[in-house]
């Protein structure tokens, strides 16, 4: 009994304990619950802090702009994090900056994207009185650059546009900013036209972007900073003029003194190293181009950095397909652009130079390969794909906005005079109502007003004198302007028909080609004679491409051209004509002398057709002082009486306004018995230049 008491109380100590530290650990439960409760309310008020702290969400922005080179996944986490914080809260400033950003992300494997988020990021600015003119300008020049790979020329020149609008005024304040828009409108003009160095206009374009760079560079107060941004657009300038080692001269000097600084993006790098690859690839040292690609290949081997780097390495693709056409290893050749339009299409790059100019490499690969189905499916492929890129209103559209902008400049300046003409009337006005009131009291305040009047007269005149040299001024452009667009669309018509119809009758040629082969028709003279028929109108298409725009007038000058017309015209006539040049000019004006070539044209066809003449004269005399003679005789018939009244076609009197327009003078001595003596005389070609 006495053990049993004993158990019993063992029992209900231990009872005792276990409640004790059953109690204890619930207790604890208690208090871990609530202190996880309130690290949860703590977190969660964080969060909320995030979502409505602008400055934490330009952080963030910031945080992903620093991270797109070397960490392009974190980037687009921090910048789509930012978007989603700013949407939430309706922040317009960080939906616009964060948008910017993810677009230029998207840049290098998604255009689309691109184009998107710049659209959102304008959107987002224009709903928000605190956004910048630099912020609203980088929204401006991702769009620029997206439709351009996109090959939507119309809406990148577009935002170009607004661009050099901005920079013209003054309105950008960051100038390394303004270093690399500068960089880029040069390059967008490199790439609209080709062959600048046979086109004045566009090459003085591009020109005065490069000097606005350099400008733009000099007030960076990192000064060898500044010095450096602007070798890649130098580079550039001699890359498009054909100077390639002066090309290769300062992108090896960005490259290098870049990378010293710690200033050389990723992307910027492989852009770099592929205009050398193809500075060399045009040289046809395929070899050393090769090199240099590969290194842009070794700088993605990286697969997140090749999925970021996407567009970049399928553009390397098309310059290494071109390497290996180059070095006549066609299969390889084919393997690789297959890879590299995948690719293209994948990131939204369709309609680009490089693009098209793949399919007619396709075509002359299977052509060496003897697959000719083949070749003329990329041949049909090549021609649509060209005459889409190259339709007239894309390349209007672009002429218009430069003339406009030059234009614009002068209209400026023009409305600056005539508002201090009106400020001036309105003065006149003023005073000369206290003049006449004062004239009625006295005769001496009659004269005074009479002088005072005849003063500001004189300098009313003054006035109207200097508008209507600047309204000269301007309609000197205008002329100017009308006849660079008359030539640039001869030049565009003879490309048309070389490239356009010519690349059809090329194709033709091929088709009968095929079915020659195929239906066993090599005996058929009808089919053969259908064949050389085709091969004729080549020829002929070719000759009339060469005569809208001589290729020897832009590389040689005006002399080279006569002389070659002149050749051509008496083998086709039975006219002899003897042509002389005297003295030699060094420089070449391409507006003067494409104006001067056409009406030379014009003169000796009317010699041809209505002279009857057995011999003609064509002399050009270049004078020392820059003058410039030219005389056109004949031993016809003569002229008739109302030549300058009843001509048709150009005229006589057309042609002595047109002369006149030139600053030239034009004297013509014509009779039956001698013939016709036509002499034209010009002053110095510089002078007659800025008069066009």
């Amino acid at each position: 009994m006495h053990a049993t008491q004993n158990q019993i109380r063992h029992f209900a100590r231990v009872s005792k304990s276990v409640i004790r530290i059953v109690f204890i650990s619930f207790l604890l439960i208690i208090i871990n619950s609530c202190i996880l409760n309130a690290v949860g309310q703590d977190n969660n008020a964080l969060q909320t802090k995030l979502l409505t702290d602008t400055t934490a969400i330009l952080k963030m922005i910031a945080q992903g702009e620093y991270q797109m080179e070397n960490m392009p996944e974190a980037s687009f986490q921090s910048l789509s994090e930012a978007l989603h914080s700013s949407e939430a809260i309706q922040y317009y400033k960080g939906i616009g900056m964060a948008s910017e950003r993810l677009g230029h992300w998207y840049f290098g494997n998604n255009l689309n994207m691109s184009i998107q988020m710049g659209n959102n990021s304008i959107r987002a600015y224009e709903r928000t009185s605190t956004t910048s003119v630099d912020e609203l300008a980088k929204a401006h020049l991702l769009l620029a650059e997206a439709y351009d790979e996109a090959g939507k020329k119309d809406s990148s020149a577009y935002y170009y546009y607004l661009l050099g609008s901005e920079m013209t005024e003054g309105n950008l304040t960051d100038p390394e900013f303004a270093v690399v828009v500068f960089t880029k409108l040069s390059i967008f003009w490199i790439n609209v036209d080709n062959d600048i160095s046979n086109n004045k206009s566009t090459k003085e374009t591009i020109k005065r972007f490069v000097n606005k760079a350099r400008e733009a560079s000099v007030k960076i107060k990192d000064t060898a900073n500044g010095r450096t941004t602007v070798y890649f657009v130098e580079g550039a300038y001699y890359h498009a003029t054909k100077k390639f080692d002066s090309a290769r001269y300062f992108y090896n000097s960005y490259l290098i003194e870049r990378e010293k600084k710690g200033l050389l993006s990723t992307s910027r790098k492989i852009s770099t190293l592929s205009n050398i690859a193809d500075t060399y690839l045009q040289e046809g040292n395929t070899q050393k181009s090769l090199q240099y690609l590969q290194q842009i290949r070794d700088m993605a081997k990286n697969p997140e950095q090749k999925k970021y780097l996407a567009f970049y390495m399928s553009f390397i693709d098309l310059q290494t397909a071109n390497a290996y056409f180059q070095q006549k290893k066609y299969k390889e050749c084919i393997s690789i652009l297959d890879t590299a339009l995948v690719g293209l299409g994948r990131t939204g790059s369709h309609l680009r130079n490089e693009v098209v100019e793949a399919y007619d490499t396709y075509a002359s690969c299977y052509e060496a390969l003897g697959n000719y189905k083949k070749a003329l499916e990329y041949k049909n492929i090549y021609v649509k794909l060209n005459d889409s890129l190259t339709r007239k209103d894309k390349i209007d559209i672009i002429s218009r906005l430069e003339i406009r902008n030059r234009i614009a400049e002068k209209d400026k300046e023009l409305a600056l005079q005539k508002l201090n003409l009106s400020e001036v009337k309105n003065k006149i006005r003023d005073k000369n109502s206290w003049i006449i009131g004062i004239s009625l009291l006295t005769l001496s305040g009659i004269l005074i007003f009479a002088l005072w009047r005849k003063k500001n007269i004189s300098k009313q005149k003054l006035q109207e004198e200097r508008i209507s040299n600047l309204q000269q001024k301007i309609n000197i452009e205008r002329l100017k302007a009308s006849i660079n667009a008359e030539e640039r669309e001869r030049t565009r018509i003879g490309r048309e028909l070389h490239d356009g119809i010519g690349g059809l009758l090329s194709v033709a040629r091929m088709n009968f080609e095929l079915a020659k082969k195929v239906n066993q028709n090599q005996t058929n003279k009808d089919f053969a004679d259908g064949l050389q028929m085709l091969e004729e109108a080549t020829v002929e298409l070719r000759k009339a491409a060469y005569n809208l725009m001589p290729e020897v007038l832009l590389t040689q000058g005006l002399a080279s051209a006569v002389q070659a017309f002149c050749e051509k015209m008496a083998s086709k006539s039975n006219t002899n004509i003897t042509f002389q040049a005297i003295g030699q000019r060094k420089e070449v004006s391409t507006t003067f002398d494409l104006s001067i070539y056409r009406i030379i044209q014009e003169l000796l066809h009317n010699v041809i057709k209505h002279a009857h003449a057995s011999h003609a004269l064509v002399q050009i005399n270049f004078h020392e002082e820059g003058s410039t003679n030219i005389t056109i005789e004949d031993d016809g018939i003569g002229l008739p009486a109302d030549a300058f009244i009843n001509s048709k076609g150009m005229g006589l009197k057309n042609m002595k306004e047109r002369v006149n327009d030139l600053g030239g003078k034009l004297d013509i001595q014509s009779t039956p018995e001698t013939g016709t003596s036509i002499y034209l005389e010009f002053d110095s070609w510089h002078n007659n230049e800025n008069s066009i």
